[in-house]
């Protein structure tokens, strides 16, 4: 119990709260070890340290770093933090029902963040999907089969949405399926500027790169790169 209080008062003096937002710690307020991505859509500068509102998962919530450079509409990755409910904030006159002290908020996301973006669709299941081949484009299963020979070529594939992540890594990540493929290569991963939503149906238009490494542990045989995106009415 000392140790963990020695922790929470020191996870506390780390954003300046000790003294100036006076609240009681408990047994109960120990620091979590968990992974988030969220996506900044408030953000409030402070002394020592910045509130940000983030979105996950189409839940929203607030959690506060130490000062960071982000703004609006950026990704912010973080996996330790303590929960305070009842929080007030005299320094920005604000009060939270919950807010969330992070300590290792970053702008890069670490392997395990890596694995969480692009995990349920590629470890899921094959949709019951059926897209009408494009007449001067590819199947999933024809990028696959022949990614070797169509490394580095402009490629266009129709297919629908089934997961978008938007602005990990300055990029929109968008997984579309045609109903093509085997067992392990039916899932096809874009990159792009423009946004979609799951169940669109797209025609993408990129350059393949294959055997991607993105430098945090994640790799990806085929991928369409900087593609531009045209959504069927």
């Amino acid at each position: 119990m000392k140790a963990l209080s020695i922790i929470l008062i020191s996870f506390m003096i780390l954003f300046g709260c000790a003294s100036e937002e006076k609240q009681d710690l408990t047994e109960q307020e120990a620091i979590k070890n968990e992974p988030h991505i969220g996506r900044v859509i408030e953000k409030i500068p402070a002394k020592g340290y910045t509130y940000l509102q983030v979105t996950e998962n189409k839940k929203d919530f607030w959690i506060a770093v130490p000062t960071m450079e982000i703004e609006v509409g950026e990704t912010v990755y973080f996996s330790r933090f303590m929960i305070m409910e009842d929080f007030r904030s005299d320094n920005i006159d604000k009060s939270f029902d919950e807010i969330l002290f992070v300590e290792d908020a970053r702008k890069s996301p670490t392997p395990d963040e890596m694995k969480k973006i692009h995990s349920g669709v590629l470890s899921g299941e094959k949709q019951d999907i059926k897209i009408e081949p494009l007449s001067d484009g590819k199947t999933i299963q024809q990028i696959f089969s022949s990614k070797s020979t169509l490394n580095g070529e402009l490629v266009k594939v129709k297919g629908k949405v089934v997961k978008f992540n938007k602005q990990i890594m300055k990029r929109n990540w968008i997984h579309i399926q045609d109903g093509t493929g085997s067992e392990n290569e039916f899932d096809l991963v874009i990159t792009s500027d423009d946004e979609v939503k799951v169940g669109d149906i797209i025609t993408a238009e990129g350059k393949i790169a294959v055997d991607k490494d993105f430098g945090a542990g994640y790799f990806f045989p085929v991928i369409i790169e900087d593609a531009k995106i045209e959504k069927e009415l």
